[in-house]
């Protein structure tokens, strides 16, 4: 019985020793971190290294230190003794990076990493952003279609480590949105209410878990940004307020623009009317003048003689124009005076 358990056991180790390695990849100019579990009760005070594959050696690549990131080298590793794993930072990946590496406790094994670089022509830049203190900044990520189905996250550089943003119950910081374009390949995080603390240095990265029974996962990293946040200078405000008189100045002087053409219109067709009127006040004093008024002048002379004795009196018709300077015309007047005849 007790050689059955012991060859079962050796069966088991074997097993897991020949065990494919996890795959990992990679984007030349990019980063990523590496996670290895292990069990805390066997290895949590052992000492744990990474180190690379070649032929019958493993080349140590590092050793645990303090903080995951150290400006001045491409390999780090940090031990989170509690949850029991290890996490490995390769920064500026080249394509000289692919290989077989090994997470291990002294000399034991913990497990085996395949690192595959590829080219990516989207991703692994370094970019730079300023935002305005308590205004709005907008951190776009692109990265290569393969990661479609993997959880997009947003890390920043904090107290040596790098924190992520986002978990899958959400964002940690409520002022941060996440929003993602699987078609164009690009999420966009968005920071509200900027303050001095959101200045630092962020990677749009990813979360991959490639072995579900080990828990072994990866996060690739795409773009390195340097979010800088500065007060709104005068210039810029002087600039804002530049902008805002010229659109002031131009809906003025289309009101002013519209205003003319409108009272143009209307005195046009005041105009118009008031000559309608001067033709009909023409009209009718032409028909005043040319009416000519008649009167019959009787004669002046004694009408009381007898008849027999009044001699006969012959009518002569005389015209006479009087023009008269008052209103209500100056029309003519045309006078028939009866004139005896001596």
């Amino acid at each position: 019985m007790m050689k059955t358990l012991l060859f079962f056991t050796i069966c088991l180790i074997k097993g897991h020793m020949g065990d494919a390695p996890d795959a990992v990849t990679g984007i030349t100019g990019g980063s990523v971190i590496i996670h290895c579990v292990y069990k805390p009760e066997t290895t949590k005070e052992s000492v744990k290294s990474f180190c690379k594959v070649s032929g019958s050696e493993c080349t140590t690549m590092t050793e645990v230190k303090n903080d995951l990131w150290i400006p001045e080298e491409r390999f780090s590793l940090t031990d989170d003794k509690t949850l029991g794993f290890i996490s490995v930072l390769i920064r500026n990946l080249t394509m000289n990076d692919s290989g077989t590496y090994r997470c291990k406790a002294d000399s034991k094994l913990i497990q085996e990493k395949k690192l595959d670089v590829e080219e990516g022509s989207c991703c692994g830049t370094s970019e730079e952003q300023t935002a305005y203190l308590r205004g709005t900044a907008v951190i776009r990520c692109k990265y290569p279609e393969k990661y479609n189905s993997s959880i997009m996250q947003l890390f920043k550089l904090q107290n040596g480590s790098l924190q992520p943003f986002f978990t899958l119950g959400g964002a940690i910081d409520p002022r941060f949105s996440l929003y993602e374009n699987k078609q164009e390949q690009v999420f966009t995080v968005t920071i509200v209410n900027v303050s001095r603390h959101d200045a630092g240095v962020y990677f749009c990265g990813a979360h991959v878990t490639n072995n579900h029974l080990t828990k072994s996962s990866y996060s690739p990293l795409f773009t390195e940004i340097q979010l800088h946040v500065t007060e709104k200078t005068d210039a810029s405000t002087l600039s804002d307020l530049h902008v805002i008189i010229t659109v002031c100045v131009c809906l003025v002087l289309l009101l002013a623009g519209g205003l003319s053409v409108l009272l143009l219109k209307r005195r046009c067709k005041k105009t118009q009317g008031s000559g309608s009127s001067d033709q009909r006040s023409t009209g009718d004093y032409d028909e005043v003048v040319s009416s000519a008024y008649y009167a019959t002048i009787p004669d002046s002379g004694n009408t009381s003689l007898h008849p027999s004795a009044q001699k006969p009196i012959t009518l002569n018709t005389v015209y006479d124009t009087a023009h008269l300077p008052t209103n209500p015309s100056d029309s003519d007047f045309y006078t028939l005076a009866e004139q005896p005849k001596i």
